[in-house]
């Protein structure tokens, strides 16, 4: 019980802090936005470690998980640095490989729970194919400067995640089938988490590269509360699974 509060404490705390970050970094990114950043995003990291201390579990499902969400660590503090261009490449990689350690954990808990289960099947292929066609139209028609080279990394970070959040769906309803412990909060926190996940990176694409809504505010907040409980959702599967 004692782990749990302290659990919830902490995510309680990072999702104070998300939109004190938000204000702290208004008018650009400064010292005091990256503070109150990287505390909210070591509440994250924190979260999966009490996971880990509270079940007693610690499978290659979440050690997987945890260097999913040290890699989202490692992204978030490369990409509020402005000092120079290089260490927003170096955030995005950053998370690019968070995506990858969720993919791989969330296909080891599938195994675990349901050892003849297909890598991929042809619904979840249709989706990720889908989604992508969608996100280039979308982009082409709403004013994002994503063109020629640069349009080849975003298609891909949107195929990541998008096979991300396939795989996390495979997660939960693999959860709920097979009648796991924990499978509702398994399906809700997998789901919610992936979910949230893709709105945040959706919404930073148009912040980015949309120059009619760099500075738009409310976008900017639900990007960033949004961001911090996916990572607080999937956090919380550590454990479990």
């Amino acid at each position: 019980m004692f782990y749990r509060i302290i659990t919830a404490l902490v995510c309680l705390a990072v999702m104070v802090l998300a939109p004190i970050f938000v204000k702290e970094q208004r008018n650009g990114p400064c010292p005091r936005s990256l503070f109150v950043k990287m505390v909210a995003a070591t509440g994250y990291l924190a979260v999966g470690l009490l996971c880990v201390v509270s079940t007693g579990v610690f499978s290659l499902f979440d050690k997987l998980m945890l260097a999913a969400l040290f890699a989202s660590w490692i992204g978030d503090l490369f990409l509020h640095l402005w000092q120079t261009k290089v260490f927003p490449a170096i955030g995005f990689l950053g998370f690019l490989s968070a995506h990858f350690f969720f993919i791989a954990a969330y296909w080891v808990g599938i195994r675990s729970m349901a050892p003849s289960a297909a890598l991929f099947t042809a619904p979840e292929i249709l989706f990720v194919a889908l989604f992508d066609v969608f996100f280039v139209i979308f982009a082409m028609t709403t004013g994002m400067k994503l063109r020629g080279v640069l349009l080849i990394p975003i298609v891909i970070y949107a195929t990541v995640i998008t096979t991300m959040l396939s795989k996390a769906a495979a997660l939960g309803f693999t959860a709920m089938q097979t009648d796991a412990p924990y499978g509702i909060f398994v399906l809700i926190c997998a789901i919610g988490g992936a979910l949230l996940f893709v709105a945040s990176d959706f919404t930073i694409s148009i912040l980015m590269f949309n120059e009619k809504y760099k500075k738009n505010y409310p976008l900017k907040m639900f990007n960033i509360v949004t961001y911090f409980a996916a990572e607080l959702l999937l956090a919380l599967l550590i454990g479990l699974v």
